[in-house]
C-alpha cells in the first residue's frame, strides 16, 4: 500500500489496461530533489500537445429525503450498483475519504445545523463507510484538514462525527485523521501535477492522500462564489495542510497552525512555505475567480478521485457557508449522486442545480471567474458537457432542483 518516492520524467504510460490509483501516483509522488528536474522544456512542449477526447464516467442520481441511515445507505448502494464497479474498486484495499467539513464546526445557518447546511451530513458518511466495508475494504479513513490542535477523532466530534458510533457500524475499521499538517506521519509527500499545472507544479500535503489505495471525495452540493459550485473536485481544496499553507503562518513552516488558506491560494498574495517552491507563480493577486477555479484543476490532476459521492439531501444555495451572511438560505433536494469521473459527477451535479457546467467563464453560476469544469475536460480530466455523460437512476430533468446562482461579487 505504501508507496516510495520516485523521479518523474514522462507522463506514466499503460499500454493493454487501465492506469491504477497506485500506479499513478508512483508516478507522481516525487521528492523534494527531484521536482525541479519536472519544468523542462521537453516537458512543456509535451503540455502544448492536443488533449485526447476526456475520459467519461456514468453518474448516478438517488433521490433520498431524510437522514435515516437505513435509507441513506439503500439510495447509496442502488446508485453504486448503477456504477457497476464499486464493490471491485474497494476490496481488500485501503480507502481514504476526503470529507467535506470546512473550517469551524462552531457556526449554523440562521440555527439550522451546519450539517444540514454546509457539511456532509455524519449519516451519509455513515452510511458510506458501512456499504465500503461491507464491499471487503480493509479500513476507511474519513479526512479534512480541521482548524483544531487536536489530531484525534475529537477533532470532528464537532460535525457530528462521533467515532464510536462509525465503529459499531463498520466493523472496527475506521479511522478519522485531522490532516493540517504532517499529523502522525514523519513527513510530508510531495505530488506532482501532471504537464506542470495551471498555478501549482506540485503540492506537499498530509501522507493519507498518498499511502491509500482509493481515494473518495465525499462533497456537499453547494453553490460556491470563487468555483461557482461545489462538488468532489472542489472538496480537494481541503487537502493542502494549514502547517505549509495557511494564513497564519509568518517565514517559517508550523506544525501548530490552523489557518485557512486565503493569502496562498484565493488571493494569492504569498507562496506556501513548502520545502521546495511549488506555484509557479501565474496567479492574479486579488482574483479569487481566477486562482480557485485553476487550484480546484491543479488538484484534481494530481489527486485522481476513485469515487465521488455527493450530500445534496439537504444544503445551501448562493454560496457556500455561513461566513456569506444573509446570502445564504436551506434548500433541500433531497438527492444524491455518485460517479467515478469527479469531473462528470461535478457536471451531473451543477446541471441538478439547474446551471449548464460548460457555461461560458463569467456567466453564472461560474459569474466570478472561470469555469473549472471546462477547464478540467481541457485538460483531459473527463467530460463536463451533459450531452456527453450518461446519468443513471433519476433522469436529469427529474432530479432537477434549481438552486439561486452565488451572487456578482463586485471587486472593492
Amino acid at each position: 500500500m505504501k508507496r516510495s518516492a520516485c523521479s518523474f520524467e514522462s507522463a506514466p504510460r499503460c499500454p493493454g489496461g487501465i492506469l491504477t490509483r497506485r500506479d499513478f501516483l508512483k508516478h507522481a509522488i516525487v521528492t523534494a530533489a527531484a521536482l525541479p528536474t519536472l519544468r523542462t522544456p521537453a516537458l512543456a512542449a509535451a503540455a502544448t500537445k492536443s488533449v485526447p477526447r476526456p475520459p467519461r464516467a456514468l453518474t448516478a442520481i438517488s433521490l433520498c429525503r431524510r437522514y435515516e441511515l437505513a435509507a441513506v445507505r439503500r439510495a447509496l448502494g442502488n446508485a453504486f450498483d448503477e456504477l457497476g464497479d464499486v464493490r471491485r474498486l474497494v476490496k481488500n484495499q485501503h480507502v481514504t475519504v476526503k470529507t467535506n467539513l470546512v473550517n469551524t464546526s462552531g457556526e449554523d445557518v440562521a440555527g439550522v445545523p451546519l450539517w444540514l447546511t454546509v457539511t456532509v451530513h455524519p449519516v451519509v458518511a455513515q452510511a458510506l463507510g458501512s456499504l465500503l466495508v461491507d464491499y471487503g475494504a480493509r479500513q476507511v479513513v474519513f479526512c479534512d484538514q480541521l482548524p483544531f490542535r487536536s489530531l484525534e477523532a475529537d477533532a470532528f466530534a464537532g460535525y457530528g462525527f462521533k467515532l464510536s458510533e462509525f465503529n459499531r457500524l463498520m466493523k472496527g475499521r475506521v479511522r478519522f485523521e485531522n490532516t493540517r499538517n504532517r499529523g502522525r506521519h514523519s513527513g510530508y509527500a510531495l505530488v506532482k501535477v501532471p504537464g506542470g499545472g495551471e498555478l501549482a507544479s506540485a503540492w506537499e500535503v498530509n501522507r493519507s492522500y498518498v499511502d491509500t489505495d482509493v481515494l473518495v471525495s465525499l462533497a456537499k452540493l453547494k453553490s460556491h462564489v470563487s468555483g461557482g459550485v461545489t462538488g468532489g473536485m472542489k472538496n480537494l481544496f481541503g487537502i493542502p495542510p494549514s502547517s505549509l499553507y495557511g494564513d497564519d503562518l509568518e517565514k517559517e513552516p508550523d506544525e501548530n497552525a490552523v489557518g485557512y488558506r486565503n493569502k496562498a491560494m484565493h488571493n494569492c498574495t504569498h507562496q506556501p512555505l513548502t520545502s521546495v517552491r511549488s506555484f509557479t507563480g501565474k496567479s492574479v493577486e486579488g482574483d479569487h475567480g481566477f486562482n480557485v477555479p485553476r487550484f480546484i484543476v491543479d488538484l484534481a490532476a494530481a489527486f485522481p478521485i476513485d469515487l465521488v459521492v455527493i450530500d445534496g439531501i439537504s444544503a445551501i444555495q448562493t454560496a457556500e457557508g455561513w461566513w456569506l451572511g444573509s446570502m445564504v438560505s436551506v434548500t433541500r433536494p433531497g438527492l444524491l449522486l455518485a460517479g467515478r469521473n469527479a469531473v462528470c459527477t461535478d457536471a451531473v451535479a451543477a446541471a441538478v442545480m439547474g446551471f449548464d457546467p460548460d457555461a461560458p467563464d463569467r456567466t453564472w453560476p461560474f459569474v466570478n471567474g472561470t469555469n473549472y469544469l471546462a477547464l478540467a475536460r481541457r485538460r483531459g480530466l473527463g467530460e463536463n458537457r451533459i450531452s456527453e455523460i450518461e446519468i443513471a437512476g433519476m433522469d436529469l430533468a427529474t432530479a432537477r432542483f434549481e438552486y439561486q446562482p452565488t451572487y456578482r461579487r463586485v471587486a472593492a
